[in-house]
């Protein structure tokens, strides 16, 4: 990431640095997106739509609230706060429609705001629970189950992360990727040659290394699952 990492780019911003803050807002404009369409269950056009302007808008807010002593990972507070302003959006597009009458902004106090931030804060525990719900699906999918995952994790942390860095390389490969949607499984020999990873180790950790890159495919939809792998 241009500029520094997602961290010290946050930590930049949060101190007053405009650039930083720019530069943050503007290298997740595809994250915004794809937050925005999720809730909107919409195709949208930068400079068509409102709802993504709503978007931006409420990522940089993100950026303003957010707080790292409470462990939570800053998109994942992003993306609560983009979907809260969103909604709030939705609502007042209602009450417009219905009374045929203008809308004010969010003109909150300083309480209301505060209130609402916390709000922001309890629902990110409902929200990491959604993820891992998510994650069980997506893993069932592939004859996989979170119960299962947990045995399966290699025992030594070299393994892990050599098999970290395998999904990783798989999670980037557009090609490697839609086969393995297509037929359930690791084509072995291919990964094999592009990760240097032996067939043995590939086919011993299949479906380790298949749950690792189902969550480095999709970064935006497993974000407390990454930031746990990145820890």
């Amino acid at each position: 990431m241009d500029g520094g990492t997602l961290e010290q780019l946050l930590a930049k911003a949060k101190e007053g640095d405009v650039d930083a803050r720019n530069t943050l807002v503007e290298v997740h404009r595809s994250f915004v997106l794809n937050v925005v369409v999720s809730s909107c269950r919409r195709s949208l056009q930068w400079g068509r739509d409102d709802e993504l302007s709503i978007g931006l808008i409420a990522f940089d807010e993100a950026v303003t609230r957010y707080e790292a002593e409470r462990n939570v990972p800053f998109l994942a507070f992003a993306r609560l706060v983009i979907k809260s302003r969103l909604a709030n959006y939705f609502r007042q597009e209602v009450r417009r429609l219905s009374s045929g009458a203008g809308v004010s902004g969010n003109n909150l106090t300083d309480d209301t705001a505060a209130s609402w931030t916390e709000f922001i804060w309890d629902r990110s525990a409902q929200d990491r629970a959604e993820e891992i719900q998510d994650y069980e699906a997506a893993l069932s999918e592939y004859g996989i189950s979170l119960d299962e995952l947990v045995c399966l994790s290699p025992k030594h942390r070299d393994s892990r992360i050599a098999l970290i860095g395998a999904a990783q390389t798989l999670a980037a490969e557009n090609e490697l990727f839609q086969h393995l949607g297509r037929k359930a499984r690791l084509p072995v020999k291919k990964v094999s040659i592009k990760t240097g990873l032996s067939p043995k180790v590939i086919e011993k950790n299949r479906k380790y290394l298949l749950a690792l890159t189902i969550i480095f495919r999709h970064p935006d939809r497993f974000i407390y699952l990454n930031s746990y792998i990145k820890k």
